[in-house]
């Protein structure tokens, strides 16, 4: 997966990145603490998904196909993701894959849908899984 910046407006602050051909909003933990990041392909970054557990569940069998990343406001996104995994939680958010911490009541099947209620997507080094 490649990660292109932007712009950011450096450690801390709002950043927008383009993955795969979809651009976010995310924070920016990358940037060193003394000047941003410049724009430009980030080899060696990853994309942390941090998602609200209070306000995320496991879709009903009936709901529609996942559907992309939908921004709300500043970093907070709301999807429906496909669970490729269950150890670690892994889902397929359209534009990239990540692995979650996230404790759902009931049980968490490889290809279920879960609504994901987003708290903030983190631009931090390292790989993305």
């Amino acid at each position: 997966m490649e990660i292109v910046l932007l712009r950011t407006e450096g450690r801390g602050g709002e950043a927008e990145v383009e993955v795969n051909g979809a651009q976010l909003m995310v924070v920016d933990a990358l940037s060193p603490a003394d000047a941003p990041t410049r724009p430009g392909k980030l080899p060696g970054a990853r994309l942390e998904v941090i998602a609200i557990p209070k306000l995320s569940r496991i879709a009903p069998e009936d709901a529609p196909e996942a559907a992309p990343l939908r921004h709300e406001r500043g970093w907070r996104y709301r999807a429906r993701a496909r669970v490729l995994a269950t150890e670690p939680l892994q889902v397929d958010l359209g534009a990239f894959t990540a692995a979650l911490e996230l404790p759902l009541r009931g049980e968490i099947t490889v290809g279920a849908l879960l609504d994901l209620a987003i708290d903030r997507i983190v631009l931090s080094a390292g790989s993305t899984r």
